[in-house]
């Protein structure tokens, strides 16, 4: 069985970064940079299915000498599916809304599309600048601190557009943010929510593969 571990060895922030399996542990790469690759790498059509399975285990498993048989890379990447869609904010009942300021849902942002936007808002608010922080800031604090986004930076403004209710505005203000959210509009495969499907898709392009 393979599961995803916190390691107080090699890690003692505690942070995601081991998987066992079969009695055996691996370190993984979950650096906010690798998955954000792994983001744009289900969505780049120049790779075929089997070419991103074989390029994902590299981003994620490095260099280690693994056996990854058919049944290791359909569990592997099972379980960092599962992981990469948690959503800590979500209730028991389903209930996905958050504090006001906060993102609200995956469906008014986009990674890829807002990259400028995030790395300028992480700078602004938290003074880090993300350039410098590839392979080395886990995905689990650059998730908090993405959630942690005031009203007033430069991304969240954004998707603050995104989000009005235009129909509730009326003359010049109703033109003003028309034409704002015509400017950062999304494309409906670009959003976060789109990816999300994807990464539960890529467990199922995986087991397709292996029946091939």
């Amino acid at each position: 069985m393979l599961t995803l571990t916190r390691s107080d060895r090699s890690n003692p922030t505690g942070l995601n970064n081991e998987f066992e399996y079969c009695g055996h542990t691996y370190r993984i790469n979950l650096a906010y940079d690798t998955v954000l690759s792994f983001y744009e790498l289900l969505e780049d059509d120049h790779f075929s299915d089997e070419e991103k399975v074989a390029v994902a285990f590299q981003m994620f498993f490095d260099s280690q000498e693994i056996n990854a048989d058919d049944k290791f890379q359909i569990e592997a990447f099972k379980v960092i599916s599962r992981y990469l869609n948690e959503d800590p904010y979500i209730s028991a009942d389903g209930d996905d809304s958050e504090a006001e300021g906060n993102v609200t849902s995956p469906r008014y942002y986009s990674f890829k599309q807002d990259a400028e936007a995030i790395y300028a808002s992480f700078y602004e608010q938290y003074g880090i600048d993300l350039l410098y922080q590839k392979q080395k800031m886990h995905w689990d604090q650059f998730k908090a601190l993405f959630a942690g986004l005031g009203p007033k930076t430069y991304f969240m403004r954004i998707v603050q557009i995104r989000q009005e209710d235009v129909t509730k505005l009326e003359g010049k203000a109703q033109q003003e943010m028309i034409r704002a959210q015509q400017r950062y509009a999304l494309e409906d495969d670009q959003t976060q929510e789109a990816v999300q499907d994807q990464i539960a898709n890529f467990g199922n392009m995986l087991i397709a593969i292996a029946k091939s």
